[in-house]
């Protein structure tokens, strides 16, 4: 007897083990991973970070996931906003097949004027034929839309350029030697090589040791440079004298919004202060969210927008998420 009964304890716990690695199958199955592939003519680079796309240039991309279920599924590509409902650009449906790898490829031929500058792309699966439920899986993507004939580094070179040199569009200068690309690209040196300030200097000496005549023109030029410069004026300078000129210590973003929302009683919508930083959405929705989190602001939910105020500024029908001593409820 005792003998049938360890037996059944033995199938009980088989079945038990069983059924754990099931579900853990199927938990996992639900929840398949997404493979993103960006590729096309918009496409200009694609760094660790950041993928920096052509604004008027097709863009495209490939998702690849595995339904849990059989059915039709509505993949769209959209612009991603945490606080609106995300815009979709480009949709397409499928017929999947559970435990199937499907692959989907959407494209955008090109980026209205609404979407450029820092934006976060969405990729979303929605159950069925519309995007009205929530999405069963999401992907963001940070993305730069940038002009072709524009210049985002400021160093002289047009992005366009820059991609084709092998330089960073965003970097005034990508090797870090202390010569922007631009001027690289003047002189004639490699932009992506760091050690040019050192084949400059092998060269200077060269024409220094080549004679006195060449030294002393040398010197003349340089004398020239730093009269135009201001460095060498040929008279002395009274440290007593005032300037007429006092250096502004830099506005931290975090005391530009404080300020911002000083001005207006303490509260503003987020889009507001979008509008009035002229900052990207996502770069005000990091902001306002680290401010949040250090206990300056308060966001409030009004519809589809957020109201955002200082501490101690929220509206008298509203109840805020801390107490008066400061702590989380």
């Amino acid at each position: 007897m005792p003998s049938r009964q360890a037996h059944s304890l033995l199938v009980a716990g088989l079945l038990v083990c069983l059924l754990a690695v099931s579900g853990l199958a199927s938990g996992a199955a639900e929840q398949p991973e997404l493979m993103i592939e960006q590729h096309g003519s918009g496409v200009a680079l694609e760094d660790e970070s950041t993928t920096y796309l052509w604004q008027h240039n097709a863009y495209s991309v490939t998702v690849t996931f595995v339904a849990a279920t059989d059915g039709i599924l509505t993949v769209c590509l959209g612009q991603y906003d945490d606080d609106t409902v995300d815009q979709p650009v480009a949709c397409q449906w499928t017929a999947a097949d559970a435990g199937e790898q499907t692959a989907v490829t959407l494209t955008q031929p090109e980026w209205p004027e609404s979407i450029s500058g820092e934006e976060t792309l969405s990729v979303d699966i929605y159950p069925g034929r519309d995007t009205d439920a929530e999405p069963l899986e999401s992907h963001q993507q940070e993305v730069h839309i940038i002009e072709k004939d524009a210049d985002l580094a400021g160093n002289g070179l047009s992005n366009e350029r820059e991609i084709e040199l092998g330089t960073h569009p965003a970097l005034a200068d990508t090797d870090g030697d202390g010569l922007t690309d631009g001027v690289e690209v003047m002189l004639g040196t490699d932009p992506r090589d760091p050690m040019t300030p050192y084949r400059i200097a092998v060269v200077l000496v060269g024409a220094l040791s080549a004679g006195a005549f060449g030294l002393l023109l040398v010197a003349g030029r340089l004398m020239m440079v730093l009269q135009t410069l201001g460095l060498a004026s040929g008279r002395d300078t009274d440290d007593s004298e005032p300037t007429g000129q006092t250096l502004e210590p830099p506005v931290r973003d975090e005391q530009r919004v404080t300020q911002l929302l000083s001005t207006h009683d303490g509260r503003l919508k987020q889009s507001q202060i979008v509008e009035a930083t002229d900052w990207s959405k996502s770069k005000v929705s990091r902001l306002l969210s680290s401010m949040e989190d250090d206990g300056e602001i308060t966001r409030i939910r009004l519809g589809r927008e957020n109201l955002v105020c200082l501490r101690g500024h929220e509206p008298d029908d509203i109840t805020p998420s801390w107490d008066d001593d400061g702590s989380s409820r």
